[in-house]
């Protein structure tokens, strides 16, 4: 099996978040950090190089006087800055759930380097491989900031980690991360680690934001408006599909529970209705593609997430085999709405 190659970038829209937090200090960002505001690629993965955003955080952390920068900038975090990864796991029931959703689309948010989810007794921790590569200080300390930051955000309940490894030089003062972590914080050790009590998985989430969750709702309802009329069984599996599609590939193993039948059963009632589950599946992706291709809020990469893919190419394949075209060539086509 292939391994990712990780092309080392942050999105535009992470990026924004410190000049956004610039500009609340009453700086002008553009200026102190001599860039123009990042904006997102249209079409295709974009994303700012990490040594490009390491400089920028060092920049202004010496134009601020604030060694802490990355301690003070990641608490800034919210959804928007983490694209329709925000919108995803906002659309959670839980904290599991969301971790999952992190886990499969990581290199959305960060394709630096490899991040692993390992378990033990009363516990689970989050854990970068910094084998191959190291970055900077204040990318790893503005990361691990903004992904406690997040948790809180988004769950009822107490989502202070159990400890927190860094492994760059810290300062002699720990106290200030300490206090915002809420446990010991280690600096100069061999991997870079968060971990947790497993109890936090099953902490239900706070209300989440309508606005995100509303774009995920409004695609799904006109999906299910324009698609024919089947028999109810097959309208029951779309809308399993449609719901189970930004967690993953929507394995028939995963939605025949949902259906109450098993694998077997589910299969042998859709040969009787004339069709398959990878029939069905290429309808609901083909036609939700469509309708997501129309919403200027989407790149491509985003798109190819919330059908359930790993991989961008993988989507671009798989619409040109339905379409005969290209996503991008499918979107200038078709005028997009607001």
């Amino acid at each position: 099996m292939s391994q990712p190659l990780y092309r080392r970038v942050v999105p535009e829209t992470y990026v924004q978040l410190l000049y956004e937090y610039l500009e609340a200090l009453g700086h002008e960002p553009e200026s102190v950090l001599g860039q123009p505001w990042p904006i997102p690629a249209q079409e295709g993965v974009g994303g700012v190089a990490v040594e490009e955003w390491d400089r920028l955080l060092v920049m202004a952390a010496h134009v601020l006087g604030d060694p802490l920068l990355g301690l003070h900038l990641g608490q800034t975090i919210n959804a928007r800055h983490i694209g329709v990864l925000g919108a995803v796991m906002l659309a959670c029931g839980n904290l599991g759930t969301a971790l999952q959703r992190l886990e499969r689309y990581i290199r959305l948010v960060y394709d630096v380097i490899p991040m692993i989810r390992r378990d033990g007794d009363g516990w689970f921790e989050l854990v970068w491989d910094v084998s191959q590569y190291q970055p900077g200080p204040l990318v790893n300390e503005t990361g691990m900031v903004a992904i406690v930051q997040f948790c809180r955000a988004l769950v009822r309940g107490t989502a202070n980690p159990l400890r927190v490894h860094l492994n760059h030089a810290g300062p002699l003062d720990t106290r200030p991360y300490e206090a915002f972590f809420g446990c010991p914080v280690r600096f100069g050790q061999s991997e870079a680690v968060l971990r947790f009590s497993a109890q936090l998985l099953e902490l239900p989430f706070k209300s989440p934001d309508p606005t995100l969750v509303c774009l995920l709702e409004q695609h799904a309802d006109r999906l299910l408006a324009q698609l024919p009329q089947q028999d109810e069984f097959v309208e029951q599996l779309r809308k399993a599909i449609t719901q189970a599609m930004c967690v993953g590939e929507p394995s028939i193993k995963r939605i025949s529970p949902q259906l109450r039948l098993s694998s077997r059963t589910l299969q042998r009632r859709l040969q009787e209705a004339g069709t398959s589950f990878r029939h069905e599946l290429n309808l609901v992706r083909y036609e939700l593609a469509l309708s997501y291709l129309r919403d200027p809020r989407l790149q491509i990469v985003d798109i190819a997430m919330l059908l359930g893919y790993s991989e961008h190419s993988a989507f671009t394949r798989a619409f040109k085999e339905w379409s005969g075209m290209s996503p991008h060539e499918a979107r200038q086509l078709n005028p997009v709405s607001a």
